[in-house]
């Protein structure tokens, strides 16, 4: 039996966002992690899932159910993925080495490109000068050289993170109504997509790279109509179709290392965090301006009414911008909701019906609005 202790950082319900710091030991047939609390936590080996995380695939991620709680956890360094690797268990050991050697080639392509971006110019200061003026360029040029594999990955490893910390349900009408209003928007696109309504009061909405959507239950109580909740999934969708998200990660990334190199600061890991990261990224004008145009055309093929994402971004820009999340991210800015008033008015709106949904029955099914008025939309609440 190997009780050889794996110091591990374990994310799941009543830990920080960041994750705890534990001792994982890995048994005979199972996995037990003993928290600073003193809590123990238990699960058979067959229930642990493997994934790989970071920017080059260098973090081993284990992730399981215990009921309606997700749990994950990840080596905290080399040393303690060195002790997870070569545990006693050798189902588990098989299964990990199997997953690390299927990744290694995605591995050494992501140090083959970046390497290849480094020696292209050779000078810091002018590597720099380029970013700066080509930024956009230059992340779109890498973005389009990331497979939609490596994207859905990196997006499962991101949802994952998000499951670990909110409740996400997983049936009833809002969560039908939801997956209804997403496949209309989706026709014929690349992603495969998976829609989620997570039971959070903040007024929140968010898309992760690979083809997933987050609605917040605080966000479809605050819409009045169903057409206005469609009007945030198109933009969302755009978000996804046009990789921003990825743009934006590639640009936040390539200029931290051009100022480390500047600086002749170069101990850290190329890429750790990305998966935090990406939770702290936020949209530029012209991708947010980009989401709202071509997040109008998607409705507009629908046969949905735009008018319902206006009102909504209109309906947040005049409230208390410090309590909406979906604000802080998606800035409803003057020159925006002029541009959608614009394009609304220039839209063939023959096609637009009425969403044949009853809008106040799906806000009375929410958890969070059982026993009271369902006409009255949530007060939003500010990020933690």
């Amino acid at each position: 039996m190997s009780s050889v202790p794996i110091s591990i950082l374990c994310f799941g319900p009543g830990l920080p966002a960041g994750g705890q710091r534990a001792v994982a030991r890995v048994l005979p047939s199972r996995l037990e992690i003993e928290l600073d609390d003193g809590r123990v936590i238990s699960t058979p080996l067959f229930t642990l899932e493997v994934a790989t995380g970071g920017f080059d695939h260098q973090q081993l991620i284990l992730s399981w159910a215990d009921g309606a709680d997700s749990w994950s956890a990840m080596p905290v360094d080399a040393d303690a993925r060195a002790a997870l690797l070569n545990c006693d268990s050798t189902e588990l050991r098989a299964r990990l080495t199997r997953w690390t050697k299927k990744t290694a080639g995605t591995r050494r392509g992501f140090r083959l490109g970046w390497a290849a971006l480094s020696l292209v110019i050779a000078s810091p200061l002018l590597l720099l000068i380029v970013f700066w003026s080509h930024g956009e360029r230059i992340s779109g040029w890498v973005v389009d050289r990331i497979s939609l594999d490596t994207e859905r990955k990196l997006g499962e490893m991101s949802l994952s993170q998000v499951q670990s910390n909110t409740r996400l349900l997983k049936d009833g009408p809002v969560v039908d109504v939801i997956r209804d209003l997403g496949s209309k928007l989706t026709v014929s696109s690349k992603y495969h997509y998976q829609w989620f309504v997570a039971e959070d009061p903040v007024v929140n909405a968010f898309a992760i790279p690979g083809g997933f959507v987050v609605v917040n239950s605080g966000l479809i109580a605050a819409a009045d109509s169903a057409e206005e909740v469609a009007g945030v999934l198109a933009h969302e969708v755009q978000h996804v179709e046009r990789r921003h998200s990825l743009k934006a990660l590639v640009q936040a990334m390539g200029l931290q290392t051009l100022i480390q190199l500047v600086l002749g600061d170069v101990a850290g890991e190329m890429g750790a965090g990305i998966v935090a990261q990406l939770g702290t990224l936020k949209f530029g004008r012209d991708h947010e301006s980009e989401a709202d145009r071509l997040g109008l055309a998607a409705l507009q093929r629908a046969g949905i009414d735009g008018h319902g994402m206006l009102r909504f971004f209109e309906k947040l820009a005049r409230q208390d911008g410090s309590t909406l999340t979906f604000l802080s991210t998606h800035p409803a800015t003057a020159d925006r909701l002029e541009a959608l008033q614009r394009a609304l008015e220039a839209a063939d709106t023959h096609r637009v019906e009425s969403l044949p949904i009853d809008w106040a029955s799906i806000r009375a099914s929410l958890p969070n609005l059982k026993g009271r008025d369902a006409t009255q939309p949530a007060r939003a609440r500010g990020p933690n």
